[in-house]
């Protein structure tokens, strides 16, 4: 299971509708300052040429945390100066950048990525390195496609005055597109929008002038604070919601969380921690959990001995620090060792609780972790 490659386009969305606001006339190198610095704090993505489990150790961590935030955008604009110098080196009569506007600017995109990182339920170690502590929006699923059509149009509009533009749109619009209609969870009439969605960007092209695309992109940028704001709000909704039905039937809390659920912004999978289990309900925040419902239940597992031992194989080191909602089962094998199945229930996608499994580790007879499965990413 993958659960941390982050697809990167909507932080190179937000940076692309950053700069087609307008900030990109600010000064030279403008809209590459933007568009990297949306992405760079995703540069702990290396840990993948190493291991996954060291990506599950330092993925949004350290370059996701506030002394990154600070470090990131000066490398960023001490990088983009030495590159603009080497570019008037050979274009002696190109305008230069400017050292506070391209800083600026560096600050304004790096922000942004940990912002967008906090709406999903993977979450931010924020605090880094001075603490492990993870902080968790829960808004936004991990790929959103609202999110991806209001920006990647208003994108768009601005790209496709020039024919790379207009191959570079095209391309996006289609792999988007074989997205959404290729992926199962999303629902009928979410595939509809999305294309009603793009036929309305591809009509607008035709009536909206250069002069006005700017404004378009901060209209759009607007709008997703909106849509973000709105998807917030319905969340904490759906957990009160929750809370007042398991209260109502006797439920003991913990925690309760609630899920975002892929392209459908008014529904969420409420995860109900209590005691020796999970359970799931299924909330539409505009109408409160169905009466009646039953939940779904999904065991968290005991913390015995077996798991233990799993849980310190040095494979799995950082598996331990991204858990959230874990669960364990152990699974006998044959000559007396065990397997222990480690999942996260964050992961149990539209009420499936049988998915969310984030290593395996096989134990001999003396609890020994042995060569085995592994991680399953």
């Amino acid at each position: 299971m993958r659960v941390l490659r982050m697809e990167p386009l909507a932080h190179t969305l937000a940076g692309a509708c950053l700069a087609e606001s307008g900030l990109k006339r600010l000064s030279p190198l403008a809209t590459s300052t933007l568009v990297i610095a949306a992405n760079l704090p995703d540069v702990d993505g290396a840990c993948y040429l190493h291991g996954a489990d060291l990506a599950f150790a330092f993925r949004r961590g350290w370059t996701h945390g506030v002394l990154a935030m600070a470090l990131l955008p000066l490398a960023l604009t001490a990088a983009l100066l030495a590159l603009d110098r080497l570019l008037s080196r050979h274009h002696p009569d190109r305008p230069r950048a400017r050292p506070r506007v391209l800083l600026g600017l560096s600050v304004l995109g790096v922000l942004s990525h940990p912002f967008l990182d906090w709406l999903n339920n993977y979450g931010i170690r924020l605090l880094m390195p001075f603490s492990d502590r993870w902080f968790y929006g829960d808004t936004l699923f991990i790929v959103d496609p609202w999110l991806w059509l209001i920006l990647g149009g208003a994108v768009m509009l601005a790209w496709t005055t020039h024919t790379r533009g207009i191959i570079t749109a095209a391309a996006l619009a289609a792999g988007t597109t074989a997205v959404v209609l290729a992926a199962p969870l999303v629902p009928e009439w979410a595939r509809a929008v999305w294309i009603a969605g793009l036929v309305i960007w591809a009509l607008a092209r035709a009536r909206v002038g250069a002069a006005r695309r700017p404004a378009i992109a901060l209209a759009a940028l607007a709008l997703a604070g909106a849509y973000i704001a709105l998807m917030f709000t319905g969340s904490r909704i759906a957990e009160r919601q929750v809370r007042a039905l398991a209260r109502a039937r006797g439920w003991t809390v913990e925690q309760v969380a609630a899920m975002p659920v892929p392209a459908e912004p008014l529904r969420r999978s409420v995860i109900v921690v209590s005691p020796g289990r999970y359970l799931f309900v299924p909330v539409t925040w505009t109408a409160g959990p169905s009466p009646g419902i039953e939940p779904t239940a999904f065991e968290r597992g005991a913390r015995d001995p077996a798991v233990e031992a799993a849980l310190a194989a040095p494979f799995v080191r950082g598996v331990r620090a991204w858990l959230r909602f874990p669960s364990y089962e152990v699974r006998p094998l044959p000559g007396g060792g065990k397997r222990v199945i480690i999942r996260d229930a964050r992961f149990a996608v539209g009420n499936r609780p049988g998915f969310g499994v984030i290593a395996i580790v096989d134990l001999d007879a003396a609890l020994v972790p042995r060569p085995g499965p592994g991680l399953t990413d």
